[in-house]
Order: C-alpha cells, then sequence, then structure tokens
C-alpha cells in the first residue's frame, strides 16, 4: 500500500520545470512593464500568430519578383508568399553560348556535278560543319531540289541545317550560267525570319551580283539579350571589280537605313580585293576587317575574300578571325581542292550577347 503523499515530489518538479519553461518563453516573447500594474506585451517585430513565428523567423519576409518582362514566372522557393518587391533586372549570362563563327565561301561554280560526287561531298560537308552560317557565292545549279538535298546532306550527321537563297542571276548580256547567292545556317546556333530576306535594289545596275540580305538572331541565350545583325552575301564581278568595291560603302549604308532598324551590318563575300584596298575603300578607322594579308585561293595566290564589320555598331566582333585551309586538314592535292572550291573559306568569330560580352 502507497503512502498517500508519495507523488507529491513528482508533482512538484514537473510543476517547476513547466514554470521555467513558461518564464523562458515570457522573456524570449514578452515585456513586462511594472510591478505596481503588470502588463503583458508582444516583444517588437514578432509574427502576429505563435503557430508560425518559429517557421518564420527562418525565411525572408518576402519573395524576390522576377523582371516584368519575364514571360514565366519561377515558383517560389520558400515557404512564403507575400507581396512581390521590386528587383533590378538580372544581368545577362556571360557564358551561355560558344561565339558565333560566320563564313564566306566562294564556290566557283558549284552545282549538280559536284553534289554528285561522294569525296566531295564529304570535304564540303566537313568544311560547313565548322560553322554556325556561311554565306556562298557562285552556286551554279538550275534543278529545284539541289538545295533542299544538299541540306539533307549536311544533316544526315545531326545537324540541323537549313538554308535562305536569292534569286538566280544571270550576269548583263547573258555571257555566263546563272548564279545564286546562299546562306547555309545552323537552326540549333540561329535563327532567322524568312520575311526579312530581301536582295539590294540596284536599278542603276552598278553591280552585276545583287547583294543578298538576310536577318539573324543568336538562338542559344536569352532573346532580350541574344545578338541580331543583318548579314549581307556579296559578290563581286572581278571584271568590274575596281567600280564594284567603289560601291561598297553605299551599300553598307543602304541596308543600315533599310526601315528594320538594326545597327549591325556584316558584309561577306567574294569581294575581289585585298585588306589595303578595302581598308582605303572603306576607311580603316570605321570598319573592320576579318583577315589581313593572307591568301584565299588554294593556289596562295590572291586575296579575294573577307568579311566586313562596322567598329562603331558591331562591337560583338571579338576580333578573331582566319582562313580554313581545307586542303591540309584533309590531305588534298590542288587538284582534287579544285573538285570543292578553287577558294578558301574566311571566317569571324563574333558573341552571341547583344552589346558583346
Amino acid at each position: 500500500m502507497s503512502h498517500p503523499h508519495s507523488g507529491y515530489p513528482v508533482r512538484l518538479v514537473l510543476a517547476l520545470v513547466g514554470l521555467a519553461i513558461s518564464g523562458i518563453y515570457l522573456h524570449q516573447h514578452f515585456e513586462l512593464h511594472g510591478l505596481d500594474q503588470l502588463s503583458v506585451n508582444r516583444r517588437s517585430g514578432e509574427p502576429a500568430e505563435g503557430r508560425n513565428s518559429l517557421l518564420a523567423s527562418f525565411l525572408p519576409a518576402t519573395v524576390a519578383a522576377l523582371p516584368a518582362e519575364q514571360d514565366e514566372v519561377a515558383e517560389p522557393t520558400t515557404l512564403t508568399s507575400t507581396t512581390p518587391a521590386a528587383q533590378p533586372a538580372p544581368a545577362p549570362e556571360r557564358l551561355a553560348a560558344e561565339n558565333l563563327r560566320i563564313a564566306t565561301w566562294a564556290m566557283g561554280g558549284f552545282g549538280a556535278t559536284q553534289a554528285a560526287n561522294p569525296e566531295v561531298m564529304e570535304v564540303f560537308t566537313a568544311v560547313i560543319e565548322r560553322f554556325d552560317i556561311v554565306a556562298l557565292q557562285q552556286i551554279r545549279a538550275t534543278e529545284r531540289d539541289f538545295l533542299p538535298n544538299l541540306i539533307i546532306r549536311l544533316n544526315q550527321t545531326g545537324r540541323r541545317y537549313d538554308y535562305l537563297a536569292g534569286p538566280p542571276q544571270v550576269p548583263p548580256g547573258g555571257s555566263a550560267d546563272a548564279e545564286q547567292l546562299v546562306f547555309l545556317f545552323d537552326t540549333a546556333r540561329v535563327v532567322t525570319d524568312r520575311t526579312q530576306l530581301y536582295t539590294v535594289a540596284d536599278p542603276d545596275n552598278r553591280l552585276t551580283h545583287k547583294p543578298l540580305v538576310a536577318w539573324f538572331r543568336a538562338a542559344e541565350v536569352d532573346p532580350r539579350h541574344a545578338w541580331t545583325f543583318s548579314l549581307v552575301n556579296m559578290r563581286i564581278e572581278l571584271s568590274r571589280a575596281r567600280q564594284e568595291v567603289y560601291e561598297l560603302p553605299r551599300v553598307i549604308a543602304a541596308i543600315g537605313t533599310d526601315g528594320r532598324g538594326e545597327d549591325d551590318v556584316v558584309v561577306a563575300g567574294l569581294l575581289q580585293a585585298d585588306h589595303v584596298y578595302l581598308a582605303a575603300t572603306l576607311g580603316e578607322r570605321n570598319h573592320a576587317l576579318a583577315i589581313r594579308g593572307k591568301m584565299t585561293d588554294i593556289f596562295t595566290r590572291h586575296q579575294t575574300s573577307n568579311i566586313i564589320t562596322d567598329r562603331r555598331a558591331t562591337t560583338e566582333a571579338i576580333g578573331r578571325g582566319d582562313v580554313l585551309d581545307f586542303l591540309r586538314y584533309h590531305n588534298l592535292s590542288i587538284a582534287q581542292a579544285e573538285q570543292v572550291s578553287p577558294y578558301l573559306p574566311v571566317y569571324a568569330e563574333f558573341s552571341p550577347m547583344e552589346g558583346g560580352y
């Protein structure tokens, strides 16, 4: 039989523990004012509802809002959600994509005969795959399916190339076969608007081959920060090189004011002049050239192809360009290389970010 007072010490201990916990809670969460007129007030800054007080103390008061122009709003990463606070627009990703490689390649009359040659197509495909956009000159093919079949061949390795082509152009007098200016481009790297493709009007026939102009935008960065540009595919006739090179500043100015509001105009093509002559004609202070002092034919005799950018507007040009010697890469003889093209591709690199990195 137990003693009637044996439970008192246990209850006493529990009561003391309870008083201690209550005292700690009151001290942490409330302030005591006066002893003659005791009042209990909640400490300033405490949450109004006690059940969330511990959780809320570890979470921010608000969830930062994405910029207003953001299309998709991310889910909050915390458990609180209150009125969004205005925040500055985030800086664009600096290394979101590799530099864009833009090339120009004169093909010397590339057409159905070359496309039917497996060895030629192997080299051609390997060269094109090194670049994101290639401006081709001297394409001669009367078959309507020539360019679509060319794209099918290029994409057999899993790439996603497409093309833009200008109308066949027959030189005045009809003394030569019709030629086309063509853009090949990797759709994973750049996007285009086909409605913006046009051939430069030249009612006075100052140019034998009318330049083809396309609009592109880098595809692998946020469209708000992606570089956009007009790319001009130009082919100057060798027999009229002096007169037609003289027209280059006028052509560039006309494209820059074509109403599209695009300030970046890049000219790529078979220009039939070396860097010294081009710089003197364009003004070296305002225009940059992809290559200087390098030959652009397989015989290493002449510099005829180049890429022109405006130093003032196209800050995306990083100043790196070169000639691709596909003979050396594929260990070809001059005779073998000539079956592909008598010219070497010229390329330049550009930042995919508007304004550069």
